[in-house]
């Protein structure tokens, strides 16, 4: 597929998203004229939510558009894929993926970690290892297959396990009666979501009520691009088994979640 001619006008200095301290702007072209014309332009999606197009109008040159300005970058040595480089920007590609990095005064290669995109679909968003930061605690209990009664810790679990499937299949109207006058995460926000349930704590008790703590772990990514990972525990309550309690008062419900 062909793309329009891209036009270059005057570009500002890379300032902001990097913090860039470079003094050279993009070179002033003629107003109406072309650069690099008639290049093939591909639509990048990157980890941090933003589009960035870049156009190869021939093996030597890149002209990638960052944050709406265009900048003309010329090819440099690679160990492996192609990097441009120009203008405190580094962009190296390989294969459907590339990195934008900036570059400091002085550096042949950025030191900056820069930002991940892919021109295809992403790729898929894996949970922490458990005993890894943001990870479930590594205690090597998974939640049992045993029978349980829905009374105990176990029934618990089993609750906030159901909730979370319902979130990843859209039945957030479901999602929203295990828990107890709180509304569900919004996921629509989400076009890839997924949770982690890990063993219940024991059970507490205060004031008539009962009450267990599930550790969770959620992962995905936003509809901009944006990977998430999240972790914290479930809380959930029931009544105490008390002369006149209901069964639905005896159910666990989700009282709160609290991610970090």
């Amino acid at each position: 597929m062909r793309a329009a001619v891209l036009t270059l006008a005057l570009a500002p200095l890379l300032i902001g998203a990097w913090g860039c301290q470079r003094t050279d702007a993009a070179p002033p072209v003629e107003a109406g004229a072309a650069v690099n014309p008639d290049p093939k332009v591909t639509i990048y999606t990157c980890e941090d939510g933003r589009r960035i197009e870049a156009g190869y109008p021939d093996r030597d040159t890149a002209m990638v558009k960052v944050d709406g300005r265009p900048y003309p970058l010329k090819a440099a040595v690679a160990a492996s894929g192609v990097r441009y480089v120009g203008y405190g920007l580094q962009w190296w590609t390989k294969g459907d993926d590339a990195r934008l990095s900036r570059l400091k005064e002085g550096e042949d290669v950025a030191s900056d970690p820069g930002v991940q995109c892919w021109s295809g679909e992403p790729p898929p968003v894996e949970p922490p290892a458990p005993g890894t930061p943001g990870g479930l605690p590594d205690d090597r209990t998974p939640i049992s297959e045993a029978p349980f009664t829905p009374e105990s810790a176990q029934g618990a679990a089993n609750v906030v396990q159901t909730f979370y499937a319902y979130l990843e299949s859209g039945r957030t109207e479901e999602a929203a009666r295990l828990m107890r006058d709180v509304a569900p995460p919004d996921v629509s926000r989400y076009s890839e979501y997924h949770a982690q349930v890990g063993a219940p704590g024991r059970i507490e008790g205060a004031a008539g009520s009962l009450f267990v703590e599930v550790p969770v772990v959620i992962y995905g990514r936003l509809r901009t691009g944006q990977e998430v990972h999240e972790s914290g525990r479930a809380v959930l309550r029931r009544a105490n088994d008390v002369p006149g309690s209901t069964a639905a008062q005896r159910r666990w419900r989700i009282e709160r979640i609290e991610l970090d």
